[in-house]
């Protein structure tokens, strides 16, 4: 239960940002800049719509392989196309690991209850808010006060060598810069620590109040 809640929380709020509203929302409020080769905003939206519709569609590179600017060229070269196939690979993983934690989270907090009756179940909810919380100021204060560090290491983390790095010109830079996934951070953190700090408060004084219940219940 414990680890299940920021892998649960984490995942779902991930989730969140990899849906068609996002890059309309970033490319309005998030800073990012206007494309310097001069990409028609409409355009560039709607093939980050399309990036994101390839993450959340059954695996098929060629929803990307068959993107066109309006001028008729292809929107990504094989280096590019390449690296959104293990981009892919690494969402749908996550994907099914938030899946998991949800189903062994149900199974234990079943178990808990069954056992040890709801109050234990609302204190270990509470202790897997708390942890949430406080890893991810851990990783808040990272990103604010080293982001290109994180940025490598998050990247590091999930592709090997530098297949993640691609020229200023190329789409993929062009669609996705810094002030998007900064974007993506503010949003999935924020996320995350709001609903994470509301589940050990409410969990706690959940917790509580069952104990009390249960120790004001007259023996039988």
């Amino acid at each position: 239960m414990l680890i299940a809640v920021p892998f649960v929380l984490t995942v779902g709020a991930l989730r969140l940002t990899t849906l068609p509203w996002y890059p309309t929302w970033a490319y309005e409020h998030a800073g990012v800049p206007p494309d310097p080769f001069g990409i028609d905003p409409a355009e560039r939206r709607y093939m980050a719509q399309v990036c994101i519709y390839f993450l959340n569609a059954p695996h098929d590179l060629n929803i990307l392989r068959d993107l066109r600017f309006a001028d008729g060229t292809v929107a990504f070269n094989e280096r590019e196309l390449q690296h959104m196939d293990d981009v892919k690979v690494v969402f749908d993983k996550l994907t099914v690991a938030g899946l998991v934690a949800l189903a062994v989270g149900l199974l234990a907090g079943a178990v808990l209850v069954r056992r040890e009756g709801m109050p234990a179940l609302w204190g270990a909810l509470s202790n897997g808010g708390l942890l949430t919380f406080v890893a991810l100021l851990g990783v808040a204060l990272f990103m604010l006060v080293a982001w290109d560090s994180f940025f490598v290491a998050f990247h590091r983390l999930f592709f090997s060598g530098d297949t993640w790095l691609f020229p200023y010109s190329d789409t993929l830079i062009r669609l996705f810069p810094v002030e998007f996934w900064q974007g993506v951070g503010f949003i999935v953190g924020g996320l995350v620590g709001v609903s994470a700090f509301i589940l050990a408060l409410v969990g706690r004084a959940l917790e509580k109040a069952g104990n009390r219940k249960r120790r004001a219940q007259p023996e039988t």
